[in-house]
């Protein structure tokens, strides 16, 4: 089974630089092109279902990329992005001045633990692979996307040691590819952008 893994299109809080984990913001009308575009990719991939997050970004972006198609669709938490804790829906820049992000200043201040938050992302993996007949579309959300890949692929592990930012690694509408087997997770393709 195939697990396509998106980000959602790009939102408001993006483009000013605010955190977004479990806060929300909505998608602006680039994010909502780029998922329009990205339906283009999915028109000819034979899908089973589609899974988001919950968020209201995540939810658009799957709405946008499905548009009229006949498919199941289901809300899973366990795909909501990593909570940033005290640091929810402040400026980066603020955050890190430098530009340089280190993601454990989150759990120092109360946010969530990212192997944790891998660790969950992949048990719902795990789950749809157990109960789906075909391939799956999956909405969620960028540092989750990198922690999981980060996680599951050692080409995405050096690619990551290269850069800082989690745009650069997993950008907006983005697809990467999973097959999982018998529990087995192979990373088949890191984050692509078809639009």
């Amino acid at each position: 089974m195939k697990l396509y893994i998106v980000r959602h299109g790009q939102t408001w809080f993006n483009v000013i630089g605010r955190i977004q984990g479990w806060c929300d913001s909505p998608l602006t009308e680039k994010g909502r092109e780029q998922a329009k575009k990205l339906r283009l990719f999915f028109d000819t991939v034979s899908l089973s279902a589609g899974y988001y997050s919950g968020s209201e970004r995540a939810g658009d972006t799957l709405e946008l990329i499905l548009h009229d198609r006949n498919i199941p669709i289901h809300k899973d938490k366990r795909f909501k992005e990593v909570f940033f804790g005290d640091y929810e829906a402040e400026y980066t820049k603020t955050i890190f001045p430098d530009g340089v992000v280190n993601p454990e200043v989150f759990y120092e201040h109360g946010g969530e633990n990212r192997h944790d938050a891998a660790q969950r992302f992949l048990s719902a993996c795990k789950e749809i692979s157990k109960k789906e007949t075909g391939d799956v579309l999956i909405v969620s959300h960028g540092s989750i996307i990198r922690q999981f890949l980060e996680e599951n692929s050692e080409a995405f592990r050096q690619l990551a040691a290269t850069k800082n930012l989690t745009k650069a690694l997993v950008p907006n509408c983005s697809v990467s590819i999973v097959e999982i087997e018998n529990e087995n997770i192979d990373v088949i393709q890191l984050p692509t952008v078809y639009h």
